[in-house]
């Protein structure tokens, strides 16, 4: 083979791969090329995920003025609304399914049937509550149904496949890059606040229950106090004993206080504040006297402000990590469309396009369809 080929490449490489891949072919007046696929007027007018659904869609309101004026006045008026129609990202979404679908080969045909079918069972059930005329009717408000809704589902997940291939050729993610990442992002993610929520027994001292005349109400309250430590350290349960000893309003509540900053505790409390620094979740600490009363205090949660360890967190910056690279590849691949869109003469196709929608839309309100 060698001596008969000479000096001729045995294998072609990468550019020529490519050159072959999207050289141009001909195309019809009502389909354009870009990237080297083919984009029919039926791509561009289906309905994007993104749209708005609360009004007409672009068809319908292409149909709608097509009934009203003669064809040069909506050709006019409706060039430019094709044309911002074809948009970077609408483009590049047709371009990336094609691409998509032209490398899978039939072989991804049960795999997207099965994944769109998925989805329009969550949009019938989910978002519609089962009932199939209203799911129904939305579709058709976006110019689609049912058939025409798993189409465009199929071409979104083909889209994502040429992304997510492109950032699966790309190196695996470093320690190194974690690390650099984390540092990046942990004033905005991974900063937490302090945060301080005890549970109390609150014994005030002019509501204590005083069994003769000359007890002293401070000294009965201190007394209640100690003996519900002791009970405590004997493993009584500390929320139990609020809810049977505290005066404090969330007594009912086994004296949980709302969680906050350690220093937005206000009188009589912020003394436990204080009392709490350095304490661990599940620590006990009283009685505490406070002008009028003694309180026992359970530390739940004692949090210093600071940043999550990255060892807690590094999966997730790992991932983001890889939404960046997804970013970054999907970027890279809407440039290099766009750049090739920019190339295109769309003139005549968006004439081509608008013009079989005139003569549709005419025809079914049994109106004059001349184009001439």
């Amino acid at each position: 083979m060698a001596g008969c080929a000479g000096s001729r490449k045995a294998t072609l490489t990468e550019e020529e791969i490519r050159q072959k891949t999207y050289a141009p072919r001909p195309t019809r007046a009502d389909e354009i090329l870009i990237g080297g696929e083919v984009i029919t007027c039926e791509d561009v007018m289906m309905s994007t995920s993104e749209e708005d659904t609360s009004g007409p869609t672009l068809k319908e309101r292409l149909e709608k003025r097509a009934a009203e004026v003669l064809f040069d006045q909506f050709l006019t008026e409706t060039r430019p609304v094709l044309q911002q129609r074809l948009n970077r990202n609408i483009i590049t979404r047709i371009v990336l399914s094609k691409r998509a679908k032209r490398e899978l080969g039939e072989k991804s045909d049960d795999m997207l049937d099965k994944a769109a079918e998925k989805e329009l069972h969550r949009f019938v059930f989910e978002e519609h509550g089962g009932n199939g005329a209203e799911a129904d009717a939305a579709l058709q408000r976006r110019g689609m149904n049912r058939s025409t809704y798993k189409e465009r589902i199929k071409r979104d997940i083909l889209a994502e496949y040429v992304i997510r291939s492109k950032i699966g050729r790309t190196r695996p993610v470093t320690y190194g890059e974690i690390v650099a990442k984390y540092n990046e992002i942990k004033d905005e993610e991974y900063l937490q606040d302090a945060i301080l929520q005890l549970r109390l027994i609150d014994i005030n001292v002019a509501r204590t229950p005083l069994e003769n005349a000359d007890d002293d109400p401070l000294q009965k309250a201190r007394q209640l106090a100690e003996d519900l430590r002791k009970r405590i350290d004997a493993g009584e349960d500390f929320a139990e004993l609020a809810k049977q000893y505290s005066n404090d309003p969330r007594s009912s509540q086994g004296g949980l206080l709302s969680p906050r900053a350690p220093d937005a505790y206000a009188a009589p409390y912020d003394v436990l504040a204080q009392k709490a620094r350095g304490m661990k979740p599940g620590d006990v600490a009283g009685p505490i006297e406070v002008v009028g009363h003694f309180f026992l205090m359970k530390v739940e949660v004692n949090q210093d402000r600071g940043y999550i360890p990255l060892g807690e967190v590094q999966s997730q910056v790992r991932e983001e990590i890889l939404r960046d690279r997804r970013s970054a590849a999907a970027d890279e691949l809407e440039n290099e469309i766009v750049q090739q869109a920019a190339l295109t003469d769309t003139t005549q196709f968006i004439d081509r396009c608008l013009e079989k929608i005139y003569v549709q839309a005419r025809t079914a309100a049994g109106m004059e369809s001349s184009t001439e």
